[in-house]
């Protein structure tokens, strides 16, 4: 979720401050607070005094950070929403300052003593804080940065300050050139004509030479003519979060293949068949191709189930999709249909060459062992098949083929098992 900031002006009389003006203020402000930019923008702090998220009782130290460029952090409880915030307070340029506020509500509750919450604090703020800037859009210059900016690229607070393009140099080589043709400043001044955030996701090495994923965000601060003057600018290690959402990803993909095929045989179920068919037969008719179907079974498998036991029949199944399998091609779709049937798809092949296909079949079939080790026993089984094949010319479905298909290993079956047979 998006920081909070506020960025303002101290209004001094005599050198000394007695007030502080709105400059700039982002959507999470506004949400936070429910004080909309177009009211607060140019308002001073005394003028709206009664929200008790301005913050009056502040202003000699907000004075001091600002007139010295120094940075502070204060505490602040708000009643409305019953939450605690760590603000930042920092100075990118003499006369002004920004707030940035962070929940701590969680951390607050978690201890008791303040000596706990402040440690808990420390470790947090050293290794979870985001990384924030602010560039002057005239000189191009970064006239602010956290310190954690130098706590993740290694490279010191006043480095950047003399050469805003340093930190361009941690952006990993293989992204560095995308990066940096987005992150013109030209562009970014033409993407803002239309849009308030910019984000962007990529790789970048840190003083470990880590390879880190970050999350870029930044938004103009515009003047009165509604010209972007500042670019904030704040960058997240979204490691953790990028490798958990590779995770998800490969855990989904890896779900949905072992959905599309069958447990015992790996080759595609029923369901998988008719996505990866219905994709060949589409390709086949619009290439004016031939395409064939063949619909296999095996011959009294019930038997063998009931001779020798499930254990022996998932060994004769395994080996029965195995010779398919490697007796066709690699764009070839087999599946197990249902039970101890399975279904091939040829495409760009014919009646004749697929009945070829399916005696080579059976006789391969025919002529194979399969071995039981538990009962030390060579098992002999056989299989019928049917044949069809859809011609350029004609206009079948699918459906039709393998309705016809199985038509034809009907026919088998009622000859004699064992057998070939066309429609």
């Amino acid at each position: 979720m998006q920081n909070a900031l506020a960025y303002h002006k101290i209004i001094y009389d005599n050198g000394q401050a007695i007030d502080y003006e709105y400059v700039y203020v982002n959507k999470a402000f506004e949400e936070l607070t429910g004080l909309k930019r177009d009211f607060i923008i140019g308002k001073k702090a005394s003028d709206i005094k009664d929200n008790q998220f301005v913050i009056c009782n502040k202003l000699k130290l907000f004075s001091e950070v600002a007139t010295n460029g120094t940075e502070d952090k204060i505490e602040q409880y708000f009643e409305v929403w019953k939450r605690w915030y760590s603000i930042d307070v920092f100075s990118p340029e003499q006369g002004y300052f920004g707030l940035l506020y962070t929940d701590i509500t969680d951390i607050k509750n978690l201890t008791s003593s303040l000596s706990e919450q402040k440690e808990v604090m420390k470790q947090i703020t050293e290794n979870l804080e985001e990384i924030t800037f602010l560039m002057d859009v005239k000189t191009k210059a970064i006239v602010y940065t956290s310190n954690s900016a130098e706590k993740f690229t290694g490279i010191s607070i006043e480095n950047f300050y003399k050469d805003s393009n340093l930190w361009l140099s941690c952006i990993y080589n293989e992204d560095r050139e995308r990066v940096v043709n987005r992150l013109q400043l030209i562009k970014l001044i033409d993407y803002f004509k239309y849009y308030n955030t910019y984000t962007d996701e990529f790789r970048a090495v840190d003083c470990k030479k880590q390879i880190r994923w970050v999350r870029f965000k930044c938004m103009p601060i515009r003047n009165e003519f509604n010209e972007p003057v500042r670019i904030v600018g704040i960058i997240q290690d979204i490691t953790k979060e990028r490798n958990d959402r590779n995770e998800i990803i490969k855990a989904k993909q890896k779900a949905e293949k072992l959905a599309m095929f069958d447990y015992l045989t790996r080759v595609y179920n029923r369901r998988a068949f008719f996505v990866r068919a219905r994709e060949e037969f589409s390709r086949a008719k619009r290439l004016k191709k031939p395409v064939a179907v063949i619909l296999t079974d095996l011959d009294k498998f019930k038997i063998i189930n009931d001779t020798y036991g499930h254990d022996v029949g998932d060994l004769v199944l395994k080996n029965f999709s195995k010779i398919i399998k490697s007796s066709v091609r690699k764009y070839d779709v087999v599946a197990r249909f249902g039970g101890e049937e399975f279904v091939i798809l040829l495409s760009g092949v014919d009646l004749e060459d697929a009945y070829r296909k399916a005696e080579s079949l059976r006789r391969v079939i025919e002529q194979n062992k399969v071995y039981s080790k538990k009962l030390d026993l060579h098992i002999n089984y056989t299989a019928s098949f049917g044949v069809t094949a859809l011609e350029p010319k004609k206009d079948l479905a699918l459906e039709d083929l393998i309705t016809n298909a199985d038509r034809a290993l009907y026919k088998a079956k009622n000859l004699g098992r064992n057998r070939v047979e066309c429609l």
